[in-house]
Formats: structure tokens, sequence, C-alpha cells
């Protein structure tokens, strides 16, 4: 008798492009420094995939989490009152 083990259920509904340091620099039009500082800041989310004497590199951030920081930054005008 066979028995039928469920499929794994594919947790992954889209695929997600990863940037390394130098495309986000790019996309944020920032040196590669700035991007390293975001991610030890905590303020942009990676994922590190080497190591380094000095600091890790590798560094990996989704493209998704690029769009948000940018989002995040807008700054609309302020109405000044003219007197």
């Amino acid at each position: 008798m066979r028995h039928e083990t469920p499929a794994a259920e594919n947790v992954a509904t889209t695929p997600t492009e990863f940037l390394n340091a130098s495309e986000v620099a790019l996309r944020l039009r920032v040196s590669r420094s700035t991007v390293y500082n975001l991610i030890a800041d905590g303020r942009l989310p990676a994922h590190c995939n080497g190591g380094g004497k000095i600091r890790p590199r590798g560094y990996r951030v989704p493209a998704s989490a690029v769009a948000e920081y940018l989002s995040g930054s807008l700054v609309s005008p302020t109405q000044t009152d003219a007197a």
C-alpha cells in the first residue's frame, strides 16, 4: 500500500528581489557607506551573507524594503501663510 504525504506548502508567494549595497546606493542616490550605516542603525533591514575583517560584507537588502524606506521618507511641503 502506498502512502502519499502532502506536499509542503510554499510560503513564498512572490519571488523576492535582493539588492547588494551598491545597487541600493544607486536607487537611493547615496554612497555605499550610507547604505551600510542605514543597515547598522536598523533603518534598512538586510540579510548578511558573508563576513569581513573590519565590517561584515555581503549584505542583501530586499527591494521591497528599499521601496518602503523611500515611501517612509517622503516629505510634504508645509504651507506658509503669506504676510
